[in-house]
């Protein structure tokens, strides 16, 4: 006894611990298909997102003509369908209420018809009632039934007695209450006529049922007549849709059209053609923004021509910083690091006095011109005119980390185009003008001077005297500069000079050392020689142009 309980035991043991065993890798290999399936779907979100947001791309993509045509359309499909589907059910409705007030109205005559005979046991008039009522094309048969359920006369196929569908009715017929009855049910046979429905009627004879009369009615011209309405309004709805389509393309192009005009005249604007003009009239909101753009165009014109002729008296990087700041415009100024070229004629006092007043400011010009396009070259700002000199800055308005060979290499472009221009004037068998250049570099004030009502932007400070010194100490055709600027990095490792002569200031106590600018080294010599075939190409064009006009 002992040992069978202790073998029930043991077997106890293992079933448990096979149990677990069990139970413990199901919900290992639960949890490992759980976390596959959140791994799985979690890669999947990202090509989801991936796949939506490519989606939209190319949604974004599509012209706006389409995407107008489309939605019209659409719209067009939906409310066409419900409108076709809606005036079917009206059409289906109508002829089934038509049917059964026909199939109930025969089959009342008949009832009233029926009863003498009935009663009477006149076959041969009975057989008349229901040949008479059977004449029409609709009708698919008649009869008479007694009580008993006995059909004592009938015309067509559906009332010889063999039909199991009116069998039935007759049956559930029987058990109703006395009263005018509608009974739908299909053919006996597949037969031309498809479906029909008959209409039972009680013959009555002082208010007690003698008899029954039934009328069967083919659905098969109601579901001629259906058919041919439901591809009328078929016909019409495509019809209808094919002409929204239509109308649709039409509108989203007539929308379209001007958008892109929009958007072509606002390329033009970003190229800096402002002259683009909406002359169409029009008062929708698209005509509201085609207002909107002109008088855009006409507001950026007008800024655009201000800053053009404003740059004709102040440098194009002046001009630019007031229009940008125009609500800033103030006196003041800032301490910069830049610097500074003075540029004047060698003994114009002698060249005034023997030419007229319009000749003398004709070779103004003309040099002046040369200049100021070798500071441009350069990213220079001419300063102002001084009479027969003229004053630049590079490194302001806008900054220049090299500011100080710009300056260099301008002053020999400079020396290379007067004497180019000197040579032409001997050709002509005129005299040559002399410049002489002088030019430092240092710290600066730089701002608007002035007053409120008259101000203007320049340079001032000692650097700015020293570099019109220099410019006094030069002989004709020379370039001087001091040792500051010559020593300033990237100068003196780019540039050909030798030192000139020290000159002593007032109010400072150590002469200032100088150096004569000779030329650039051979590396830059290329730059140099480009900025000069540039100016004379663009001189001599402009030469031809004015004698052709």
């Amino acid at each position: 006894m002992n040992e069978t309980a202790t073998g029930l035991a043991g077997i106890r043991y293992r079933l448990a611990a096979r149990y677990r065993d069990i139970d413990w890798k199901f919900q290992s290999v639960w949890s490992d298909l759980a976390t596959s399936a959140r791994t799985e779907l979690f890669g999947l979100k990202p090509l989801y997102r991936g796949l939506l947001t490519r989606l939209r791309h190319r949604v974004n993509d599509i012209p706006l003509i389409y995407k107008l045509s489309l939605l019209i359309t659409v719209l067009v499909i939906i409310c066409m369908g419900l409108l076709g589907s809606i005036i079917i059910q009206q059409q289906t409705k109508l002829f089934e209420d038509q049917l059964n007030e026909q199939g109930t109205t025969l089959a009342r005559l008949m009832a009233k018809s029926a009863k003498e005979p009935l009663l009477a046991g006149d076959q041969l008039a009975l057989d008349g009632i229901t040949t008479g009522y059977a004449t029409s094309g609709s009708i698919a048969g008649t009869a008479i039934v007694t009580l008993e359920g006995e059909i004592v006369s009938h015309t067509g196929r559906y009332h010889d007695g063999s039909s199991i569908y009116q069998t039935r009715v007759l049956k559930q017929l029987m058990g109703s209450e006395p009263g005018s009855q509608i009974w739908k049910i299909p053919a006996a046979k597949t037969t031309s006529t498809g479906m029909v429905i008959s209409f039972v009627q009680p013959v009555t004879f002082q208010k007690v049922i003698v008899g029954y009369t039934m009328v069967t009615i083919s659905k098969s011209g109601m579901a001629i007549s259906l058919k041919k309405a439901k591809q009328a309004i078929i016909g019409a709805t495509i019809l209808i849709i094919l002409l929204g389509i239509a109308m649709a393309f039409a509108l989203g192009k007539q929308i379209t059209v001007p958008i892109d005009e929009l958007v072509d005249a606002s390329r033009a604007i970003g190229k800096g053609v402002y002259t683009k003009r909406f002359k169409e009239r029009r008062t929708d909101e698209i005509g509201q923004l085609m207002n909107a753009f002109n008088d855009m165009a006409e507001g950026m014109l007008e800024k655009s021509q201000v800053q053009n002729a404003l740059s004709r008296y102040v440098s194009p990087g002046v001009a630019q910083e007031i229009l940008s700041n125009l609500d800033v415009v103030e006196l003041g100024g800032k301490s910069i690091d830049a610097t500074v070229l003075f540029a004047d004629i060698v003994g114009f006092t002698q060249i005034a006095e023997k030419m007229k007043p319009e000749e003398l400011v004709s070779i103004l010009n003309d040099y002046f011109s040369l200049i100021t396009n070798a500071c441009e070259l350069n990213n220079g700002t001419v300063d102002k005119y001084m009479g027969d000199g003229v004053m630049l800055v590079f490194g302001a308005p806008q900054p220049d980390e090299d500011h100080a060979f710009h300056a260099v290499s301008c002053a020999l472009l400079i020396q290379r185009l007067i004497e180019h221009e000197n040579e032409q004037r001997r050709e002509k068998g005129l005299f040559p003008v002399q410049f002489r250049i002088g030019a430092n570099s240092g710290k600066m004030l730089a701002g608007n001077m002035g007053s409120r009502e008259r101000m203007e932007y320049t340079v001032v400070g000692d650097t700015v005297n020293l570099a019109s010194r220099l410019c006094g100490i030069a002989n004709k055709g020379q370039i001087v500069v001091s040792r500051d600027m010559y020593m300033v990095p990237g100068v003196k490792e780019r540039v050909l000079a030798g030192e000139y002569q020290s000159i002593q200031l007032r109010g400072i106590k150590d002469p200032v050392s100088t150096y004569l600018i000779e030329d650039l080294t051979a590396d830059w010599q290329t730059r140099l020689v480009g900025h000069f075939n540039q100016i004379t190409r663009t001189a001599e064009n402009e030469y031809l142009a004015s004698l052709a006009s």
